[in-house]
C-alpha cells in the first residue's frame, strides 16, 4: 500500500504542475481532492475505492487527458500501470 500511496502522491505532483484540460471530466482540483481522499484511506487502513482509481486512471480518463495536454503522457502510462497492478492485488 505504501507503493500505491507514493504513486498517488506523484500523480498529485504532476497535476499541481498542470493546467486543466477541456477533455477532462474533472478539474485538477477535483482530481487532487479524490486522490487525497484515497491517500487518507491508505493512511488509516481503510479500504480504497478501486473503482474510483480505475475510473480516474482509465485510458481516455481525466488524468490521461490532463497528462497529454500537459506533456507528461509517458509519466501517466507508468503511473497507471502501477495503479492497475495495485487494483488487481488489493481488496477493497
Amino acid at each position: 500500500m505504501e507503493h500505491l500511496e507514493s504513486v498517488l502522491q506523484q500523480t498529485i505532483q504532476f497535476l499541481r504542475a498542470s493546467e486543466d484540460s477541456s477533455w477532462s471530466r474533472f478539474t485538477i482540483a477535483e482530481i487532487i481532492q479524490q486522490l487525497e481522499e484515497e491517500i487518507e484511506k491508505i493512511k488509516t487502513s481503510q479500504p480504497i475505492d478501486k473503482n474510483r482509481l480505475s475510473f480516474l486512471f482509465a485510458p481516455t480518463g481525466s488524468i490521461q487527458a490532463i497528462s497529454i495536454s500537459n506533456g507528461w503522457g509517458q509519466g501517466f502510462l507508468e503511473l497507471s500501470s502501477v495503479i492497475d497492478k495495485c487494483n488487481n492485488s488489493v481488496t477493497g
